[in-house]
């Protein structure tokens, strides 16, 4: 268990042995019903490509479209 501040901001920092472990840029918290919270790292989309390898040829513009998709669900789900 690690215990960090958090800021006059709110804000608090991942210590780096869950960084590197992670390896992502994003976290996702999560209220529990007993009042503590769940932090969980969000893949990265770019690391999920190339994982099940196929010999289908992939459309380009697939990433993009990808991370459009993704960025549209999370600001949806933040209204």
């Amino acid at each position: 268990m690690v215990k960090t501040l958090v800021s006059s901001k709110g804000q608090t920092t991942i210590p780096a042995k869950y960084r590197a472990r992670w390896k992502s840029s994003q976290v996702v918290w999560e209220d529990m019903p007993d009042g503590s919270a769940l932090v969980r790292p969000v893949p990265d989309i770019l690391t999920l490509f190339g994982s099940a390898s196929s010999a289908q040829l992939r459309n380009p513009d697939e990433k993009t479209k990808t991370r459009t998709s993704w960025a549209t669900r999370s600001a949806k789900r933040k209204k």
